[in-house]
Formats: structure tokens, sequence, C-alpha cells
């Protein structure tokens, strides 16, 4: 099953980012996210231990620790604290089939390889890259559409 919760960080940074002037309340940004403000004060707290995030309690006022530029989507991952790799093999395989026996195995170099690729294109992207994409793109679909939403 497929984890949300690189993207829901991911999110919050960038929206934190495009709105640094605004009040932000965690109702606020889960608005955004479209889920309720106790878990996203929980992901508020990951990217906080993960020291890309500085809260005050009692304020609305979230600001990112460091430049967007220079936190990258790697570092929002390593605050996912990822206890396994992001493909994993199926080592229940039955070892009584030549294929069962041996595709873990194999299966696995190319998952490390996969990582390890992905790991460092990761590191190549920052929240200052998507939050750029995301400006360009709510331009577009504010001159094509007058009734889309500013939030």
């Amino acid at each position: 099953m497929a984890n949300n919760r690189l993207s829901d960080l991911i999110h919050i940074l960038v929206y934190i980012e495009m709105h640094n002037s605004d009040k932000l309340t965690s109702e606020l940004i889960a608005s955004s996210l479209n889920t309720n403000p106790s878990l996203t004060r929980r992901m508020m707290g990951q990217l906080r231990k993960a020291n890309l995030l500085e809260t005050t309690q009692g304020a609305a006022c979230p600001k990112l620790k460091r430049n967007p530029s220079e936190i990258t989507i790697f570092d929002v991952y390593m605050a996912t604290c990822p206890d396994s790799p992001l493909l994993k093999v199926d080592q229940n395989t039955s070892k009584e089939c030549q294929v069962g026996h041996v595709i873990p195995t194999v299966l696995n170099k190319y998952y490390l390889e996969i990582q390890s690729t992905t790991e460092a294109k990761m590191r190549k992207v920052t929240i200052a890259d998507i939050a750029d994409d995301v400006k360009m793109d709510i331009e577009h679909h504010q001159k094509n559409n007058s009734n889309f939403a500013k939030i």
C-alpha cells in the first residue's frame, strides 16, 4: 500500500513557503491537505523534529528553518523516518519453486539500484523547485478558470 506521508509533508512545506507572511493555523493548512488539523499538527511535528520547520505553540506562524532552496525532497523523505526501503521484496516465496527460490535475491539487487537512483534524484529537487512549479500551475489555472480556488 502506498504511503502518502512524503507528499503530505512536502505539501505542508510548500504551503507554508507560499503563504509565509500569512497567519497559518493548523486548520488552514489541514484544509489544503483535505485532512484534519490534529493529523496536520502531528506531521508538522515530524518536520520540526527533522529541523525543517519552526513553530511556536499558540502562534499561527510556522516558518521553514532553512531557505526553501536548501531543503530537498530527500530531507523531507528522511523526516518520514523510513524504516524500510521504497520498494520491498516479498521474502515469503516458495523455496521449492526455482523462481520462488531466487526471485527475492534478484529483485533485491534491482530494488537497491532503484533506491539509490531515487535518493540521488531526491537530493536534487528542492522545496523551492516544487513551490515554483506550483505557482506556475496556479497562475495557469487562474488564467483559464476564474473560479479556481485560492486556498
